[in-house]
């Protein structure tokens, strides 16, 4: 029974559990005693949890008061290293809602601080529900932007659970840079994760509440086995939650037509974001031309600002969106490599050559099949040019891809000669597998090779049959001896180097080792040293991979290392071994000797692999010009070191299709360098123009037809009415980043947050643990001082919970070495930025789980830790003693939300309680500013003096005096910092609810409208599909009007409540004494 917690009252800060607890409400018994206690976690670790108690029946409660104060110097004056660290260690974890632009999370994390990158945080900061979209350039770092405002709010305590929804080749990548950036742990959530918790906690589990963060794939939001558990957790809505989806644009309504329509993953989206309090969404390219389509997407991040159907606002956009173009940034701050282009081309072949004769058989069956089809329907004539499309494409990849597919067509092709397959019955099959390769978020490219391949054959086989058409019209005899001709000449090619081959091979020996010879020929420089220079080789077929790899694995044989200087990343790669390759293609070349990585387009997106490659070769040039851009994106990023990247391409100057796609890269880059952003609404036309295959007489007309394109001139006055007035141009962003950049100067200053304090501040928590600080280690001319980490986890009695912590610390275990795991040494730390990607080495953060772990014996002194009496005596350059009284100041919203914190300071001149004849005086402002200055500095590591121990004793006979005279002034100080936070809180409540209002007030007006305006709305042209996407989309609008009244009351009160001060709460900081070196 508690016998003696003192009384609790709404407010006051409690001591429950074995926590820290605001209490929030107060229910009492028939006689008037408090009974049910409300609670909200005030702790680190568990900030916002709600806890109700029946006061009299807990065992253990205390009200924290003012004993607090009577315990400062209890324990005589610590050293003033260890008070230096405690008092920064607070202030470094201040936060105010009172002023958006005094942000932290760049000074918390391990980042490069680029100001343009601050941008999405500050428009966030200001934005009472945070809905963001960030569609920044590929490359600029949507990643490490999302990251800045996920760590800020989670520090506001504004957002408790997160769920961050990516392509499925992201997962990894994205877990690696929240974890090493931000220090924030998240599960990657799929069958493996649901079966572990299920083992563990019992089948009834719902796994979305067994971890506040998680990782999943767009792909299982759209299964309802995952997608029902997410909705019963999140409710309607779960306040404090925030959604980050990870390239938006998937959820955007499929674009075709005239009117855009809801896709599978739109619906899914739609259902589930609006129950995540915050929202945040990134995509390079979130405009497909539609206006309807970006409407909903917005309305999707945002159904206040955003109506599906309904004309975009530049007002709304503004507020929502950032949209920087590389080029921009480049020309303005630098840090991105200039891209160069270079085309290889082949030319001089003889006409019997491999890639020129079958290029020209193929052309001639395309014309012996269309003879089948010339009675068909146009969609059956549509479908068998889409087959000899695929087939085009593998041949253009490599004659291995193109043999394998040939032989399944062949086979199909025999039964329909024997008139054992009948196409009426025949299976139809999309066109998807075989005139391009599987996405990276397609749940078959999971698939190990020989499945795939399996569904590949599968597919080509029924498109083979589906398209068999008029048995009557078919000549079946030109058809044998055309496919029987190309099968001949591509088993015969298959395995032999072909022309690209043999000039990739060439600058291979040219630029990376000499010793690097033709495929089965002999190694004349077996000793030939390597360079340091690595290259990323892509091809879309898994067929021309496994070629690829076996041409240049025979060319790299008897030279040093050879089979440690070439790998593969392609889908079928397991998630660790995936990492595993990114470290080493990472890696300084001088310690990894993998030089060359093959890869398919599974890499194609969001991957960094530019830390020590900027040079990439496309084997094969893809369709659609947006994977061109994607693929280069992987060393054209921030972090890339070298000045220029080289992109490579080949073209066979002898064959039409190559100067056919020739034209399409030309084209491609001359609509980035014309119209920036737009381009991309203009690759899907271009990759329509050749969808079908390129016929050999059909080529000039199709070069013409490209080279020509404008564009759809309506989709790209939408993008450019829609989306291009939130792109911020050269001179905007100029001012933009000057703005950042005085911005991150003045929160600097607040935060004051300095390297060399946070590296003394660590030292001192080891050193209270009983192990040395951090010491210096070697470190390599030009890049940031290393340090050496004590292995806290392997000294004898050590806490066997810092195994897990120190665990980011070790170098990353390859999967062939996982049992070694706990063997791994600790790498070096830093405490700058370093200049490019390097998994030597760790940079320490103050989101660090290791740094956390270590300041937070800090944060706890006077609750759960009394390592320290919170006194200090220091010596002082001036001439007269001095006296610093500190506490600081916490203001509470609902939930124990910090709204606002900040350290109060009371100085004076020290005067002798013997001769002191009135009470202590505060100083004026001048003389407390010059106070200030010197306790920083008289806390410094190097500026630490011993004081008399005489001067000790007859300070710490006085302290408590000194204490009891100067703690009404700091009260009254706290109660004048209250009144003016309260003040700056209510005014940005007002700001935000009112504009709130207007926004809700302004859509309600152009729903209206659009509504009004649809009842006459034209709807020739429109497919089935789209008019019911066009009616569904009216009455939702009809929906929407009926219930925004409720939201006109609901929204601007929620904005209130947020900012709404529940308590207020001064709590001792410590008292300094300053005494002069003089005596």
């Amino acid at each position: 029974m508690n016998a003696e917690g003192g009384t609790p009252r709404v407010g006051a800060v409690a001591r429950v559990r074995t926590r820290s607890w605001l209490i929030e409400d107060v229910a009492n018994d028939a006689s008037g005693r408090p009974e049910i206690v409300s609670l909200a976690c005030l702790d680190d670790d568990a900030q916002g949890d709600r806890l109700e108690v029946v006061w009299p029946l807990e065992l253990d409660t205390r009200i924290i008061d003012r004993e607090a104060w009577q315990a400062i110097g209890d324990k005589g004056f610590d050293h003033p290293r260890l008070f230096g660290a405690f008092l920064r260690t607070l202030r470094w974890n201040c936060v105010t809602a009172t002023d958006p632009a005094l942000f932290q999370s760049p000074f918390r994390a391990g980042i490069r601080l680029d100001a343009y990158q601050l941008e999405p945080l500050a428009k966030a900061l200001r934005l009472p529900r945070v809905n963001m979209f960030i569609a920044d350039d590929v490359g600029l770092g949507k990643t490490i932007e999302a990251g800045l405002i996920a760590s800020e709010l989670l520090l506001r305590r504004r957002v408790r659970d997160i769920v961050v929804a990516c392509p499925p080749s992201m997962l990894a990548q994205w877990k690696d840079e929240l974890e090493t950036r931000f220090g924030l742990t998240f599960e990657i959530l799929d069958r493996a994760y649901v079966d572990r918790v299920r083992r563990e906690r019992g089948f009834a589990v719902n796994p979305w509440t067994t971890f506040p963060r998680f990782l999943v794939s767009h792909r299982l939001l759209i299964d309802e086995a995952y997608a029902g558990p997410l909705r019963d957790w999140l409710d309607n809505l779960r306040p404090g939650s925030l959604l980050i989806l990870d390239e938006a644009h998937h959820a955007a309504p499929a674009s075709g037509g005239r009117y855009a329509i809801d896709s599978k993953i739109t619906r899914a989206i739609r259902d589930l974001a609006s129950r995540f309090e915050h929202r945040l969404f990134l995509s390079a390219t979130p405009h497909n031309g539609h206006s309807n389509s970006f409407s909903a997407l917005l309305e999707l991040l945002d159904p206040h600002r955003f109506t599906r159907g309904v004309k975009v606002l530049k007002s709304n956009l503004d507020a929502v969106m950032v949209r920087r173009i590389k080029d921009d940034v480049r020309e303005i701050v630098g840090g991105f490599p200039k891209r160069v282009v270079r085309q290889v081309d082949i030319a001089g072949l003889p006409e019997d050559a491999p890639e020129l004769a079958l290029s020209r058989l193929l052309n001639d069956y395309r014309e012996v099949r269309l003879q089948r089809v010339s009675t068909g329907t146009r969609r059956l004539q549509s479908e068998a040019m889409l087959m000899i499309s695929g087939l085009q494409q593998r041949l253009l990849s490599s004659v291995e891809a193109f043999a394998r597919t040939l032989r399944v067509h062949y086979r199909s092709m025999e039964r329909i000669w024997a008139r054992e397959a009948e196409a009426a019955t025949a299976t139809r099959h999309g066109p998807l597998l075989l005139s391009g390769t599987v996405d990276a978020d397609d749940e078959l490219a999971d698939l190990e090779e020989a499945d795939l391949q399996q569904i590949v054959d599968d597919a080509m086989t029924s498109a083979t049959e589906a398209t068999a058409g008029d048995e009557a019209r078919a000549d079946a005899a030109s058809e044998r001896r055309l496919l029987d001709e190309m099968l001949r000449i591509a088993d015969e090619h298959r395995s032999r180097p072909d022309a690209r081959v043999q000039r990739l091979i060439a600058w291979l020996k040219e630029q990376l080792c000499a010793g690097i010879h033709m495929p089965n020929g002999p190694c004349e420089t077996p000793d030939a040293t390597w360079s340091p220079r690595r290259v990323l080789i892509f091809t879309e077929y898994d067929d021309t991979k496994r070629y690829l790899l076996e041409m240049l694995r025979s060319a790299l044989r008897g030279t040093s290392q050879a089979d440690q200087r070439i790998a593969v990343y392609h889908g079928p790669t397991p998630p660790p071994e995936r990492e595993a390759l990114k470290r080493a293609f990472n890696a300084p070349p001088e310690e990894n000797p993998l030089r060359i990585l093959i890869a398919t387009d599974a890499a194609r997106e969001g991957l960094n692999l530019q830390a020590h490659c900027n040079e990439l070769f496309h084997f094969d040039l893809p369709w659609n010009p947006g994977r061109l851009e994607q693929r280069n994106g992987r060393i054209d990023r921030k972090l890339q070191l070298q000045p220029v990247v080289y992109c490579h391409y080949f073209v066979y100057a002898q064959r039409p299709e190559d100067r056919v796609l020739h034209a399409l890269v030309r084209k491609t880059d001359v609509i980035r360098e014309q119209l920036g952003s737009l381009a991309h609404v203009l690759e899907g036309r271009l990759a329509e123009v050749i969808r079908a295959g390129i016929r050999h007489e059909a080529a000039d007309g199709l070069i013409a037809e490209i080279e020509g394109m404008q564009g759809d001139a309506e989709g790209l006055d939408t993008v450019a009415e829609e989306l291009e007035q939130s792109r911020e141009r050269q001179d905007d962003l100029r001012q933009q980043i000057d703005r950042l950049r005085n911005g991150i100067a003045r929160a600097r200053r607040w935060i004051g947050l300095d390297n060399e304090h946070l590296r003394d501040a660590l030292s001192c928590s080891l050193e209270m643990q009983g192990v040395h600080g951090l010491t210096a280690a070697d470190t390599p001319a030009g890049q940031p001082q290393r340090f050496v980490m004590p292995d806290l986890d392997q000294r004898y009695g050590a806490d066997p919970t810092w195994s897990s912590t120190l665990a980011t610390l070790r170098q990353p275990v390859e999967p062939t070495q996982r049992f070694q795991s706990g063997l791994a040494p600790l790498r070096p730390v830093v405490f700058d930025a370093p200049e490019s990607i390097d998994t030597r080495i760790v940079q320490l953060h103050l989101e660090h789980r290791v740094v956390k772990r270590l300041l937070g014996r800090f944060l706890a002194q006077g609750f759960v830790h009394h390592d320290l009496s919170r006194a200090v005596l220091a010596s002082s350059t001036d001439a007269i003693p001095r006296v610093v009284l500190l506490g600081r100041i916490a203001l509470y919203g609902p939930g124990a939300v910090r709204l606002h914190e900040e350290i109060l300071t009371v100085t004076a001149r020290w005067v002798d309680p013997a001769n002191r004849r009135a009470e202590l005086t505060p100083f004026a402002r001048e003389a407390e500013a010059r106070t200030l200055e010197l306790l920083e500095d008289s806390l410094a590591p190097a500026a630490l003096r011993d004081v008399p121990e005489a001067v000790q004793q007859r300070l710490q006979e006085g302290l408590a005096r000194d204490l009891s005279e100067m703690l009404p002034h700091l009260v009254e100080r706290a109660i004048a910092a209250e009144s003016s936070a309260r003040e700056l809180l209510e005014t940005r409540s007002r700001i935000e609810s009112e504009s709130m209002r207007k926004i809700l007030e302004d859509q309600r007006r152009r729903v209206s409208g659009a509504l009004d305006r649809q009842v006459q709305f034209d709807l020739f042209g429109f497919n089935e599909e789209e008019k019911r996407q066009l009616a569904s989309d009216r009455r939702y609008w009809v929906s929407w009007l009926a219930n925004v009244e409720g939201d006109l009351e609901r929204e601007p009160e929620r904005i209130r409540d947020f900012y709404r001060t529940v308590s207020a709460r001064v709590e001792p900081v410590g008292l300094a004494y300053l005494w002069p070196v003089t005596g």
